[in-house]
């Protein structure tokens, strides 16, 4: 009997513990989440004039919060206007 409550206890464990990575899983699978870190350091390696880095930073940061915010509220339209910033940035980087 007592392994019958033992088999219930991982049990549950295991569903919670399933639950939260499924909860997880549309904040892992924004490309938001991994690309705005690798942009940030590319920015920080570019070679342009400082004033157009220092505000290229400041709109990047802006667009994190907005896509971390966009999360918060489960708001594909904040996500999706975050990620519009994001790609502007990019490719200002890859233009040079």
């Amino acid at each position: 009997m007592k392994t019958h409550g033992i088999r219930t206890a991982a049990t549950a464990v295991g569903a919670l513990a399933v639950m939260a990575t499924l909860s997880a899983g549309p904040a892992l699978a924004c490309r938001g989440t991994a690309e705005y870190p690798q942009v940030s350091a590319e920015l920080a390696q570019a070679n342009m004039p400082a004033a157009e880095k220092s505000a290229l930073a400041e709109r990047l940061k802006a667009g994190d919060a907005l896509h971390q915010r966009g999360h918060e509220l489960d708001s594909a339209e904040l996500r999706k206007e975050s990620l519009a910033i994001l790609d502007a940035i990019k490719a200002k980087l890859t233009d040079g």
